[in-house]
């Protein structure tokens, strides 16, 4: 899989909307933080009033695919006769977007991933700093792009906001409102049929779960809910992000968030005696290992105070750390007591915390922090674990699945 540069993405997008509708209209919605000019476009002849966010997060650009998808989709549902629009954002996260594309403008390696990634701490993420006001829990410094798209809906006012996001390990899931969970067994099968492999169970602990890949959205205040539950004793100084895009249009709006994946099996080796309790031993000392050599880097004032951008994710880590010790050793507690052989929901498990891991090394590196031995340890063991289990998936079936499900939502609501 090789996808577009953000330049040459907008630029095919433009075209081809262009070239399908020659009444379509391009919009600036604002400015982002590096003053590059935020585009949309807008296609008329549209049955319902429809807001698409590609790259809610700058290292997911799997939207690039369904944003495609979308605009086929578009043109065949197009009726002079109908007078909503839909509003298609190609990259919500401009600057973030351009910091992660070398990895994927070339030929998509776990490696490549690891040493150009950039996601930064939700607090400077565009999806994650909407207005929040829950409990003791407030935040209203909102990001330009965050404004931005603020601003769009607060205009446009949609019936469905579709969010394109995905994953990197095998297993596509989807975050649904509640007025679409009756859509969640189509869902699934959706999913199936397109060889796609619903996640079970759900990556996000407070959350509901309506079907195999399909589950409820993982609204602010239930993780604010949930760190409390787990923790009462525990600070959430820590919880300085907002809401997301789904908390700020509320349950006017059937919101719809994709999680496709970038990788599938493409083989399981024989895994010989290894039990699931000595993999979550192993898992679980990943962790211990970065949050000890986090806080042996933020011990110095200099990295600690620094305004870096590549720095924010890890101090990020480093700040919740006891918060996401309580959640790994509550997520893990099961598994590290089981003495059956390891379950490719494990490796799934394993590989994605791995990543997480991974990265957080790149970041802190790239922005000044201490070369750790740690780091070049991880990104190996990761890269072979990519190599003897996974294969890139084919972007046709990302296309025609993604294009599945947003026919199959929009058609929810006709």
């Amino acid at each position: 899989m090789q996808l577009l540069p953000i330049d040459a993405f907008i630029a095919h997008l433009r075209a081809s909307i262009q070239a399908a509708f020659g009444n379509a209209e391009e919009l600036r919605l604002g400015t982002s933080r590096f003053g590059h000019p935020i585009p949309a476009f807008k296609i008329p002849g549209q049955s319902r009033r429809a807001v698409f966010l590609g790259f809610s997060h700058p290292n997911e650009p799997l939207g690039e695919l369904i944003l495609e998808a979308v605009v086929r989709e578009a043109i065949d549902r197009y009726s002079p006769n109908q007078r909503a629009c839909w509003y298609l954002v190609p990259v919500w996260d401009l600057d973030g977007a351009r910091e992660n594309e070398a990895w994927w403008s070339g030929i998509v390696t776990v490696e490549r991933m690891i040493d150009h990634w950039y996601r930064p701490a939700p607090s400077e993420q565009v999806e994650w700093t909407f207005p929040l006001d829950y409990g003791d829990v407030r935040f209203d410094q909102p990001k330009p792009e965050t404004e931005a798209v603020q601003r769009l809906l607060d205009v446009v006012q949609p019936e469905v906001l579709m969010s394109l996001h995905n994953s990197v390990f095998p297993g596509a899931y989807t975050l649904i409102s509640p007025q679409g969970a009756s859509l969640a067994p189509r869902i699934s099968e959706t999913l199936c049929t397109h060889g796609l492999r619903p996640l079970s169970p759900c990556p996000i602990p407070y959350v509901e779960t309506y079907a195999d890949g399909v589950f409820g959205l993982p609204h602010a205040r239930l993780e604010i809910d949930y760190l409390r539950k787990l923790d009462p004793r525990g600070s959430l100084s820590f919880y300085d992000n907002g809401a997301a895009s789904f908390d700020y249009v509320g349950s006017s709006c059937l919101s719809f968030v994709m999680e496709l994946p970038l990788f599938d099996w493409a083989s399981h080796p024989d895994d010989g005696h290894l039990r699931r309790r000595d993999l979550g031993a192993r898992h679980l000392a990943a962790w211990e290992q970065l949050w000890e050599d986090l806080e042996a880097a933020f011990a110095d004032e200099d990295l600690a105070q620094s305004d870096d951008p590549l720095l924010s994710s890890p101090r990020y880590f480093y700040q919740r750390r006891d918060a996401d010790r309580a959640t790994i050793r509550h997520r893990l507690a099961k598994v590290l007591r089981s003495l059956d052989p390891v379950q490719s929901v494990d490796w799934e498990n394993y590989m994605a915390d791995l990543l997480t891991i991974a990265t957080q090394y790149s970041q802190l590196h790239r922005g000044g922090g201490p070369v750790l031995p740690t780091a070049m340890n991880v990104r190996q063991e990761l890269g072979q674990l990519a190599r003897d289990r996974l294969c890139v998936l084919d972007p046709a079936t990302i296309y025609d699945a993604g294009r599945t499900l947003v026919g199959l939502v929009l058609n929810e609501i006709r």
